[in-house]
């Protein structure tokens, strides 16, 4: 069996190789999206529109993404899906010795991905829309922590308060609190990291399927 921790190292080489070439184009980030514009260059609405619902329609993009709309009056796809991402367990470095711990966890970010097709260009979108799933069953406060640019310091603030409440009320010391308090922020780094590189990696797979011949 494959060790979650070696799975997790795979995923991240693969990711950062493909979003490498990605960022390269200088794509649009903004708090919870990032797009890319890319030139026509001579191929009409209807085939872009027509290959990247083929991308979709593949069989493991299609187990994540559902689509939504296809307009090609207005020019555009619009499919919403589901975004796995895997990130350290804080709880590890509460309870260092304790045995089966999980070093890894899972969550479930809901997500949109957009084309629209202009006058001389198309773009495609990735926009992070809620959290479906966390430990601690705090999804709205922790999805409010993602952030592509930089951590909102209010939020973390928030969602720090709220997990020392819980935390306290589950009799962990104080001494154990702090520790996941001064973690809490590399943590929606590494989630947002982890988003923002998926988000890069879906426009680069879905403008290869357009552009290819």
């Amino acid at each position: 069996m494959i060790n979650p921790r070696k799975k997790l190292n795979i995923s991240f080489i693969l990711i950062l190789f493909l979003t490498s070439l990605v960022h390269a184009q200088n794509s649009q980030i903004d708090e919870k999206s990032v797009s890319k514009k890319f030139s026509l260059n001579g191929l009409s609405p209807s085939l872009i529109l027509s290959r990247a619902e083929s991308w979709f329609e593949n069989e493991d993009n299609g187990e994540k993404n559902v689509v939504e709309s296809l307009n090609p009056e207005k020019k555009e796809l619009i499919v919403k899906g589901e975004t796995k991402v895997l990130y350290k367990n804080i709880g590890k470095e509460l309870y260092p010795k304790r045995s089966g711990m999980a070093e890894v966890l899972d969550a479930y970010f809901g997500h949109m991905i957009e084309v629209h097709i202009g006058d001389d260009y198309y773009e495609i979108n990735y926009i992070v829309t809620d959290m479906k799933k966390e430990m601690y069953g705090r999804e709205e406060i922790f999805y409010k922590c993602v952030n592509f640019e930089e951590i909102n310091e209010e939020d973390l603030e928030a969602y720090n308060d709220d997990m020392n409440k819980l935390l306290k009320a589950n009799l962990v010391f104080k001494k154990r609190r702090e520790i996941f308090m001064e973690n809490s922020k590399s943590q929606f780094e590494e989630v947002s990291n982890f988003l923002l590189n998926a988000g890069e990696v879906n426009i680069f797979s879905i403008n290869e399927a357009i552009t290819d011949d």
